[in-house]
């Protein structure tokens, strides 16, 4: 098993990472080949899990892997949960934005 070290080290990493997941709904802002300002995307969804909510408070993708690591191993539903929402975000083309600003609170940090 596990000594009291790393088993105080495995809470405070959870704790962390639990405390980090937030719910984001809003636009995005799109760049367009058409226009020379970004554009207003569709209503979005996101849960996910945050470096750091009040600072970064938006979804990165390439951080969300790592994140359903741990959570896939605590909590299966909420990790499936959170990779939906993900998978939800992804265009015809079948691209994914790998950052998601949603809304107007997002974007003022």
């Amino acid at each position: 098993g596990a000594s009291p070290a790393q088993q105080r080290f495995a809470r405070a990493a959870l704790s962390e990472l639990l405390g980090g997941i937030g719910f984001f709904h809003g636009r995005s802002l799109l760049r367009s080949e058409r226009r020379a300002e970004p554009v207003p995307g569709p209503e979005a969804a996101l849960l996910t899990a945050v470096p750091s909510r009040s600072c970064f408070p938006r979804g990165f993708l390439w951080d969300e892997g790592f994140h359903l690591l741990l959570l896939g191993r605590w909590a299966p539903t909420l990790a499936r949960d959170v990779l939906a929402h993900w998978l939800d975000l992804m265009n015809a083309d079948g691209w994914i934005p790998r950052e998601q600003i949603l809304g107007e609170e997002a974007r003022a940090r």
